[in-house]
């Protein structure tokens, strides 16, 4: 199983060498007539919709396990996304899983959203910002917003109403990024980004996370090589604490790196996500 998992999270790193279009959508849902709650996956930094290879079937069908009907969606550089990855339109992609969450089969209220790394980001942010979703897992997370992938030059990844937001910058053409397509490692161009950063800065660009309406699970990595996973959940669960965050948070820290979301992990999530979603849910 971790065979399956791990290649869905290596479009996290900063490179991609997979440039076929990929359909924005893709649907795997119980069908028994019946509604059931539902669980939206995004990707990392490749924008793209890696769950739409009929190989990742297997893996989604375990979703149904659970009681989870299941979807995937790209949010750049699939057949029905922007080309380029500056200044995604949060409202757009919300707008999107809002059309998701109205189908007849799809229990309301019990929609849960799981990025993996700047999917992870994405994620934190929509549940922030608006109140599509009702549960926000984010594995292998950020605390702030970054700067767009993919571009040597320097603009925020996402915006709404609009308006880009505020982002911390780890610049592409940096020897810490550009050594990375060879070692494989670009956590120090984070780190130093963030060290490098005034408060006014970060503050500027932190991710309001005790907006989200609903349960917060983090998944993090101790030897995570991407960027500091672990380091940013913790900043993660320290906002929602000074804000007496009263839903339910849960931090799974792997000791492991940005791929070691295997089966076990999976199973500890989508169990936690039926003990929170509760009864109305399930």
């Amino acid at each position: 199983m971790k065979k399956l998992i791990t290649p869905f999270l290596l479009v996290g790193a900063l490179a991609s060498c997979e440039n076929a279009p990929a359909p924005d959508l893709y649907t795997n849902y119980i069908s028994d007539g019946e509604a059931h709650p539902l669980v939206i996956l995004v990707g990392g930094s490749d924008g793209g919709n890696y769950f739409a290879n009929p190989n990742m079937k297997p893996l989604m069908d375990r979703y149904h396990d659970y009681g989870f009907s299941v979807a995937s969606m790209g949010y750049f550089d699939t057949l029905g996304t922007p080309d380029s990855p500056i200044e995604l339109s949060l409202n757009e992609i919300d707008a999107r899983i809002r059309a998701i969450t109205e189908d007849s089969s799809i229990k309301g209220q019990c929609v849960a959203l799981l990025g993996f790394s700047k999917g992870a980001e994405l994620s934190l942010l929509l549940g922030s910002h608006f109140n599509t979703v009702n549960h926000i897992v984010a594995a292998y997370p950020s605390h702030v917003v970054w700067n767009a992938v993919k571009t040597p030059m320097s603009y925020s990844s996402w915006s709404i109403d609009g308006q880009p937001l505020p982002y911390i910058e780890a610049p592409l053409l940096s020897f810490d990024m550009l050594s990375g397509i060879f070692t494989g490692e670009y956590r120090n161009a984070f780190t130093d980004a963030l060290s490098e950063a005034s408060p006014k800065e970060l503050n500027d660009a932190a991710i309001p996370v005790e907006k989200i309406k609903g349960s917060v699970t983090l998944v993090s990595a101790r030897q995570d090589q991407i960027w500091p996973s672990f380091e940013m959940a913790n900043k993660i669960e320290q906002r929602l604490s000074d804000n007496s965050y009263e839903n339910p948070v849960l931090h799974i820290d792997l000791d492991g790196d940005h791929y070691s979301y295997n089966k076990e992990t999976m199973d500890t999530v989508l169990t936690h996500l039926k003990r929170v979603m509760g009864s109305e849910c399930n």
